[in-house]
Protein backbone atom coordinates (compact mmCIF):
# COMPACT_ATOMS: atom_id res chain seq x y z
CA UNK A 1 0.00 0.00 0.00
CA UNK A 2 1.53 3.55 -1.04
CA UNK A 3 2.38 5.89 1.71
CA UNK A 4 -0.51 8.58 2.44
CA UNK A 5 0.87 11.58 3.27
CA UNK A 6 -2.22 14.15 3.38
CA UNK A 7 -5.78 12.70 4.96
CA UNK A 8 -8.81 15.03 5.69
CA UNK A 9 -11.65 14.69 7.73
CA UNK A 10 -14.96 15.67 9.13
CA UNK A 11 -17.93 14.73 10.19
CA UNK A 12 -21.31 15.11 9.25
CA UNK A 13 -25.10 14.31 10.30
CA UNK A 14 -27.91 14.99 7.45
CA UNK A 15 -25.80 17.41 5.11
CA UNK A 16 -26.61 16.35 2.08
CA UNK A 17 -26.05 19.96 0.62
CA UNK A 18 -23.06 20.48 1.45
CA UNK A 19 -20.98 17.12 1.76
CA UNK A 20 -20.31 17.37 -2.24
CA UNK A 21 -18.50 20.72 -2.41
CA UNK A 22 -16.77 19.70 1.15
CA UNK A 23 -15.28 16.68 -0.55
CA UNK A 24 -14.68 18.02 -3.64
CA UNK A 25 -12.51 20.89 -2.40
CA UNK A 26 -10.70 17.89 -0.48
CA UNK A 27 -9.73 16.31 -3.52
CA UNK A 28 -5.58 17.01 -3.58
CA UNK A 29 -5.96 14.56 -0.26
CA UNK A 30 -5.06 10.78 -0.31
CA UNK A 31 -7.16 10.43 1.98
CA UNK A 32 -10.58 11.44 3.14
CA UNK A 33 -12.87 10.29 6.00
CA UNK A 34 -16.12 10.88 6.77
CA UNK A 35 -18.04 10.57 10.00
CA UNK A 36 -21.49 10.07 10.15
CA UNK A 37 -23.17 10.64 12.96
CA UNK A 38 -26.42 8.89 12.45
CA UNK A 39 -27.60 10.90 8.79
CA UNK A 40 -31.32 10.28 7.65
CA UNK A 41 -30.69 11.75 4.26
CA UNK A 42 -28.30 11.14 1.51
CA UNK A 43 -25.26 12.28 2.80
CA UNK A 44 -23.47 8.66 3.41
CA UNK A 45 -24.48 8.00 -0.40
CA UNK A 46 -22.80 11.02 -1.64
CA UNK A 47 -19.78 10.87 0.38
CA UNK A 48 -18.97 7.21 -0.47
CA UNK A 49 -20.04 7.97 -4.28
CA UNK A 50 -16.95 10.58 -4.03
CA UNK A 51 -14.28 8.07 -2.76
CA UNK A 52 -14.77 9.07 0.72
CA UNK A 53 -14.29 6.92 3.85
CA UNK A 54 -18.12 6.77 5.45
CA UNK A 55 -17.48 5.53 8.94
CA UNK A 56 -20.95 5.48 11.03
CA UNK A 57 -19.64 7.02 14.57
CA UNK A 58 -21.92 7.92 17.93
CA UNK A 59 -22.27 11.80 18.46
CA UNK A 60 -20.74 12.29 22.02
CA UNK A 61 -19.39 16.32 21.77
CA UNK A 62 -17.64 17.79 18.95
CA UNK A 63 -14.11 17.15 20.73
CA UNK A 64 -14.59 12.83 21.15
CA UNK A 65 -16.38 12.78 17.97
CA UNK A 66 -13.92 14.24 15.90
CA UNK A 67 -10.92 12.15 17.52
CA UNK A 68 -12.82 9.43 16.32
CA UNK A 69 -12.85 10.10 13.36
CA UNK A 70 -9.00 10.80 13.59
CA UNK A 71 -8.30 7.50 14.42
CA UNK A 72 -9.68 6.60 11.28
CA UNK A 73 -7.15 8.48 9.42
CA UNK A 74 -3.87 6.96 8.46
CA UNK A 75 -2.05 10.23 6.63
CA UNK A 76 1.20 11.50 8.21
CA UNK A 77 -0.65 14.84 8.23
CA UNK A 78 -4.68 15.62 8.67
CA UNK A 79 -6.69 18.49 7.78
CA UNK A 80 -10.03 18.69 9.60
CA UNK A 81 -12.67 20.34 7.98
CA UNK A 82 -16.74 20.99 8.73
CA UNK A 83 -19.15 19.95 6.26
CA UNK A 84 -19.80 24.08 5.16
CA UNK A 85 -16.30 24.63 4.57
CA UNK A 86 -14.43 25.03 1.76
CA UNK A 87 -10.90 24.82 1.05
CA UNK A 88 -9.90 27.25 -1.46
CA UNK A 89 -7.02 26.67 -4.36
CA UNK A 90 -4.70 28.64 -2.98
CA UNK A 91 -5.27 26.89 0.48
CA UNK A 92 -4.75 23.56 -1.09
CA UNK A 93 -1.45 24.39 -2.58
CA UNK A 94 -0.30 25.74 0.66
CA UNK A 95 -1.14 22.58 2.39
CA UNK A 96 0.67 20.46 -0.32
CA UNK A 97 3.87 22.51 -0.13
CA UNK A 98 3.74 22.15 3.74
CA UNK A 99 3.28 18.33 3.68
CA UNK A 100 5.76 18.07 0.92
CA UNK A 101 8.58 20.24 2.74
CA UNK A 102 8.43 17.77 5.91
CA UNK A 103 7.67 20.90 8.19
CA UNK A 104 9.62 21.32 11.76
CA UNK A 105 6.03 22.45 12.50
CA UNK A 106 3.23 20.25 14.29
CA UNK A 107 0.79 21.82 13.12
CA UNK A 108 -0.36 24.80 10.84
CA UNK A 109 -3.20 27.61 11.75
CA UNK A 110 -5.67 28.38 8.90
CA UNK A 111 -7.46 31.58 8.65
CA UNK A 112 -11.12 31.26 8.01
CA UNK A 113 -13.23 33.96 6.47
CA UNK A 114 -17.15 32.82 7.62
CA UNK A 115 -20.59 33.98 5.49
CA UNK A 116 -23.00 35.15 7.62
CA UNK A 117 -26.76 35.26 5.96
CA UNK A 118 -25.01 35.13 2.50
CA UNK A 119 -22.21 37.65 3.14
CA UNK A 120 -18.91 37.61 4.40
CA UNK A 121 -18.26 38.94 8.01
CA UNK A 122 -14.91 41.05 8.23
CA UNK A 123 -14.98 42.40 11.45
CA UNK A 124 -16.95 41.36 14.31
CA UNK A 125 -14.39 39.83 16.27
CA UNK A 126 -14.96 37.12 13.09
CA UNK A 127 -11.98 37.78 10.94
CA UNK A 128 -9.03 37.13 10.97
CA UNK A 129 -9.97 33.86 12.42
CA UNK A 130 -6.92 31.59 12.59
CA UNK A 131 -7.69 28.12 13.52
CA UNK A 132 -6.18 25.03 14.04
CA UNK A 133 -6.63 22.55 11.07
CA UNK A 134 -3.35 20.82 9.77
CA UNK A 135 -1.31 18.98 12.00
CA UNK A 136 0.53 15.86 11.89
CA UNK A 137 -1.56 12.75 13.12
CA UNK A 138 0.58 11.56 15.84
CA UNK A 139 1.00 15.21 17.41
CA UNK A 140 -2.31 16.06 17.81
CA UNK A 141 -5.72 15.43 18.99
CA UNK A 142 -8.79 17.38 19.97
CA UNK A 143 -9.69 18.70 23.53
CA UNK A 144 -12.75 16.69 24.77
CA UNK A 145 -14.56 19.68 24.79
CA UNK A 146 -18.64 19.28 23.66
CA UNK A 147 -18.26 22.25 21.78
CA UNK A 148 -15.96 24.91 20.49
CA UNK A 149 -13.43 22.10 20.83
CA UNK A 150 -9.56 22.97 20.14
CA UNK A 151 -6.56 20.53 18.41
CA UNK A 152 -3.90 20.13 21.30
CA UNK A 153 -0.67 19.80 19.32
CA UNK A 154 3.10 18.57 20.54
CA UNK A 155 5.34 20.49 18.78
CA UNK A 156 5.65 24.48 17.14
CA UNK A 157 2.68 25.96 15.42
CA UNK A 158 2.97 28.05 12.31
CA UNK A 159 0.52 29.97 9.92
CA UNK A 160 -0.71 28.84 5.97
CA UNK A 161 -1.70 31.49 3.74
CA UNK A 162 -4.68 31.00 1.77
CA UNK A 163 -8.70 31.05 3.19
CA UNK A 164 -10.94 28.55 4.70
CA UNK A 165 -14.11 29.31 3.74
CA UNK A 166 -17.38 28.91 6.42
CA UNK A 167 -20.43 29.15 4.08
CA UNK A 168 -22.47 28.66 7.79
CA UNK A 169 -25.81 30.29 8.79
CA UNK A 170 -27.45 30.90 5.08
CA UNK A 171 -30.78 31.77 6.77
CA UNK A 172 -31.90 33.21 10.34
CA UNK A 173 -33.67 29.34 10.67
CA UNK A 174 -30.56 27.61 10.08
CA UNK A 175 -28.49 30.31 13.09
CA UNK A 176 -31.50 29.41 15.33
CA UNK A 177 -31.33 25.75 14.76
CA UNK A 178 -27.33 25.78 15.90
CA UNK A 179 -27.96 28.10 18.39
CA UNK A 180 -30.16 25.65 20.44
CA UNK A 181 -28.12 22.92 19.85
CA UNK A 182 -24.47 24.82 20.80
CA UNK A 183 -26.12 26.32 23.77
CA UNK A 184 -27.39 23.17 25.04
CA UNK A 185 -23.75 21.70 24.66
CA UNK A 186 -22.28 24.54 26.37
CA UNK A 187 -24.83 24.55 29.52
CA UNK A 188 -24.15 20.69 29.59
CA UNK A 189 -19.89 21.05 29.73
CA UNK A 190 -20.22 24.38 32.21
CA UNK A 191 -23.08 22.01 34.49
CA UNK A 192 -20.65 19.09 34.24
CA UNK A 193 -17.66 21.36 34.99
CA UNK A 194 -19.80 22.93 38.35
CA UNK A 195 -20.34 25.98 37.11
CA UNK A 196 -22.52 27.74 39.34
CA UNK A 197 -25.57 29.73 37.94
CA UNK A 198 -24.90 33.74 38.89
CA UNK A 199 -27.76 35.96 37.85
CA UNK A 200 -25.46 38.75 36.60
CA UNK A 201 -24.09 35.94 33.94
CA UNK A 202 -27.36 36.68 31.60
CA UNK A 203 -28.10 40.31 32.67
CA UNK A 204 -24.55 41.73 31.99
CA UNK A 205 -22.48 39.07 29.51
CA UNK A 206 -25.09 39.51 26.53
CA UNK A 207 -24.25 43.39 26.79
CA UNK A 208 -20.63 42.92 27.20
CA UNK A 209 -20.95 40.56 23.90
CA UNK A 210 -22.68 43.14 21.87
CA UNK A 211 -20.07 45.77 22.99
CA UNK A 212 -17.29 43.74 22.08
CA UNK A 213 -18.45 42.45 19.12
CA UNK A 214 -20.12 45.62 17.16
CA UNK A 215 -18.32 48.28 18.93
CA UNK A 216 -15.01 47.59 19.93
CA UNK A 217 -14.42 44.99 17.32
CA UNK A 218 -15.79 47.11 15.04
CA UNK A 219 -19.05 44.99 13.86
CA UNK A 220 -20.44 48.05 12.77
CA UNK A 221 -18.23 48.14 9.59
CA UNK A 222 -20.09 44.81 8.62
CA UNK A 223 -23.00 46.91 8.40
CA UNK A 224 -27.00 45.83 9.42
CA UNK A 225 -25.42 42.24 9.12
CA UNK A 226 -22.60 43.15 11.50
CA UNK A 227 -25.50 44.77 14.07
CA UNK A 228 -27.69 41.58 13.87
CA UNK A 229 -24.87 38.65 14.27
CA UNK A 230 -23.97 40.86 17.85
CA UNK A 231 -27.61 40.99 18.61
CA UNK A 232 -28.11 37.54 17.73
CA UNK A 233 -24.63 36.30 19.67
CA UNK A 234 -26.14 38.12 22.73
CA UNK A 235 -29.05 36.20 22.87
CA UNK A 236 -27.01 33.34 22.41
CA UNK A 237 -25.26 33.68 25.47
CA UNK A 238 -28.52 34.53 27.44
CA UNK A 239 -29.82 31.52 26.00
CA UNK A 240 -26.80 29.39 27.61
CA UNK A 241 -26.83 30.77 30.76
CA UNK A 242 -30.62 30.27 31.06
CA UNK A 243 -30.15 26.47 30.44
CA UNK A 244 -27.75 26.43 33.08
CA UNK A 245 -29.95 27.61 34.84
CA UNK A 246 -32.84 24.83 34.16
CA UNK A 247 -29.85 21.96 34.18
CA UNK A 248 -29.56 23.21 37.81
CA UNK A 249 -33.24 22.44 38.22
CA UNK A 250 -34.92 20.01 36.42
CA UNK A 251 -33.72 20.10 32.80
CA UNK A 252 -32.02 17.68 30.91
CA UNK A 253 -29.78 18.53 27.88
CA UNK A 254 -28.34 15.26 27.11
Amino acid sequence: MSRIKISAALIARNESTNISDAIKSLSFADQIVVADTGSTDDTIEIARKLGAEVHSVKFEGFGKTKNKALDYCRGDWVLFIDADERVTPELAEKIIKAADNESSSAGFLINRLTYFLGKPVRHSGWYPDYILRFFKRESGRFSSNLVHEWVKVEGAVDKLEGLLLHYSYKNLDQYLDKLNEYSSLSAREMFEKGKKFNILDPVFRPVLIFLKMFVFKAGFLDGLNGFILAVLSSYHVFIKYVKLYHLRGSGDYS
